[in-house]
């Protein structure tokens, strides 16, 4: 999606059309395997010495029908699906926020085991049976997040589960346990487009958007990375057209004041850092990747690669300025709060399903609350 900031300096561009609306931009191709040499396993070998420490699971094919299927199971180590509790005690109900219940309802989806019916034990035993469960990648999580210190941030091949972030406690993809993850891989649109659309924008030898036969990548694999606090200011996207850098573009679509003070020193250190660690070491001339740098600045880390293709966000700069300069670019923050305030912000479309959205029109937390629980448990039916 284009950006909507205008530099600084820069006069307005006039209502009349213009040549870049008429002109098509013309983009590398995005092949196949392009798209392949951004995929985390692909990369992350090369630069996992300053990156953050990371583990790949390699996920079964029967974990993946899990996570295209319609319905939300998360799996407990006892096989049996989650639903929301219909456990009601109101007595309690007037001591208890609305703020205070709608959590409550988010934390009863971490439960990991759920009453069988005494009258129905034979024919719980069969959808037991059929419910999923998958314990030895159970086990693997478990051990990897306590290696990584208790908390970790998941993703796919490509994508994580940022869209998603609304339905998870803390709302953020800080995840302790497999059920939070669980929750949010299965909550989330990004992870769906990378199990069943990834190659939907690549072409083929010949060029033609869309020849090609996949729709999944043929190994499809969880990542597990270290949490750490990241401060949303120190985030920067670089984009790299025939191996050169040519832009530096703030990631967090916020403005933070501090940054114009130091921004000379962040340019230079980014651009240090992909002379010397990144410049000819990744096997694509176009591409673009996100670094993080440390609050006290004396360290940079490589956060992910992604292809140099319209698909990818091209925040505070114009596609066609970064396909048509001859030389690099200043680095680019927002100069204002009214210049972030006119900035789309991510996900602002696609953050909740349209059924949240409309279940909570004009009510309070807990009435959404209630007519959330409503619709889950007609769904599980």
């Amino acid at each position: 999606m284009p950006s909507v900031y205008v530099p600084e300096n820069q006069p307005d561009q006039p209502e009349s059309t213009t040549d870049a609306e008429t002109t098509p931009l013309v983009f590398p191709p995005l092949t196949h395997q392009r798209l392949e040499n951004c995929s985390f396993s692909s990369w992350y070998p090369a630069f996992r010495s300053f990156s953050i420490k990371s583990k790949i699971i390699p996920l079964s094919e029967d974990f993946v029908s899990y996570l295209n299927a319609d319905k939300v199971f998360i799996p407990g180590q006892s096989g049996i699906s989650l639903a929301l509790s219909d456990d009601d005690d109101s007595d309690d109900d007037d001591q208890i926020s609305d703020m205070e219940k709608f959590k409550a309802l988010q934390e009863a989806t971490h439960r990991q085991a759920q009453e069988s019916d005494s009258d129905s034990e034979d024919e719980d035993e069969d959808e037991e049976a059929a419910l999923p469960y998958f314990p030895e990648l159970e086990d693997e999580i478990a051990r990897t997040i306590a290696e990584y210190g208790g908390e970790v941030f998941p993703k796919l091949n490509w994508s994580s589960p940022r869209d998603a972030s609304w339905i998870a406690t803390t709302n953020t993809l800080k995840c302790h346990n497999a059920a939070d993850i669980f929750l949010l891989l299965k909550s989330s649109d990004f992870i769906a487009h990378d199990l069943t659309h990834a190659y939907e924008d690549c072409s083929d030898e010949s060029g033609e958007a869309g020849s090609g036969i996949r729709g999944r990548p043929e190994k499809v694999e969880l990542i597990l990375r270290k949490w750490f606090d990241l401060a949303p200011s120190m985030e920067f996207r670089c984009f790299v057209r025939d191996n050169k850098l040519i832009g530096i573009s703030q990631r967090d679509m916020t403005f933070y004041d501090f940054l114009k003070d130091i921004r000379e020193e962040l340019e230079e250190k980014i651009v240090d850092f992909f002379e010397e660690r990144i410049q000819g070491k990744f096997p694509d001339p176009d591409y673009t990747f996100d670094v993080y740098i440390t609050r006290n600045r004396e360290r940079i880390y490589l956060i992910d690669f992604n292809p140099f293709a319209q698909k990818t966000d091209s925040l505070l700069f114009q596609w066609e300025e970064l396909l048509t300069s001859l030389e690099r670019l200043p680095l680019r923050l927002l100069p204002s709060e009214e210049a972030g305030r006119h900035m789309q912000q991510p996900f602002a479309f696609n953050r909740y399903p349209s059924d949240v959205t409309d279940l909570s029109n004009g009510q309070t937390v807990a009435e959404f609350a209630e007519a959330f629980y409503k619709k889950v448990q007609a769904s599980a039916v």
